[in-house]
């Protein structure tokens, strides 16, 4: 039997460079992306947790919402919450503004996640997606260091942890296009995902 896993959604973000709106609840195809990595984070994981800093505007969702512990307001701060408050130790974790990862992406990623490494990261184009990777509760320690310390870059504590990689040619064998890596963060992309939906059915 496969070892349960907790899937934890990030929306705590600023929002700084595409005001208005928050990125979650942006549609795409008609869609809302929140509603979109919902879909799909649900049919694999045992247990949803959603990080945000305004837990009323998520409501609709019938999951477990927390808030960051640590009051700095960044990224590392919203895994720290989702690590610390769930159920498992395996913890997928994923921005609100990846409108379309993907089941089978997750599952793989998943699937390399065992007592070994406390950190499984897949290799994007860009280097380390360190938001679209899994964490186990052996992390705690490290990020709350970093955090008293103010050092907010969430790969700073993967050098005293253990780490596994996972080339970016294995994960094109499941996804060539890499659509499950591309995420919103300026009204271009929000145009760029809409074609993206239009020319490859997403």
């Amino acid at each position: 039997m496969k070892d349960k896993s907790t899937g934890v959604i990030l929306a705590g973000g600023q929002n700084s460079r595409l005001p208005g709106e928050k990125k979650a609840f942006r549609k795409i195809g008609g869609k809302m992306i929140m509603d979109r990595i919902y879909q799909e984070l649900s049919s694999v994981v045992d247990e949803i947790i959603i990080v945000t800093n305004e837990p009323g505007e998520f409501s609709k969702w019938d999951e477990m919402i927390v808030s960051d512990i640590n009051p700095s307001r960044c990224a590392l701060a919203g895994v720290h919450a989702g690590i610390y408050y769930a159920s498992y130790d395996k913890v997928f974790i994923t921005a609100c503004d990846t409108p379309f990862i993907r089941k089978d992406i997750i599952e793989f990623i998943l699937s390399f996640a065992d007592r070994q490494y406390d950190v499984v990261i897949p290799e994007g184009e860009g280097g380390l997606e360190a938001l679209l990777a899994v964490y186990s509760k052996a992390c705690l320690p490290l990020i709350e260091k970093n955090l008293k310390a103010n050092v907010f870059m969430i790969k700073k504590f993967y050098a005293k942890n253990k780490v596994k990689t996972i080339p970016l040619e294995k994960l094109k064998e499941l996804d060539p296009l890499m659509d499950s890596f591309f995420n919103i963060n300026i009204k271009e992309d929000i145009e760029q995902a809409n074609i993206m939906v239009n020319k490859r059915n997403l």
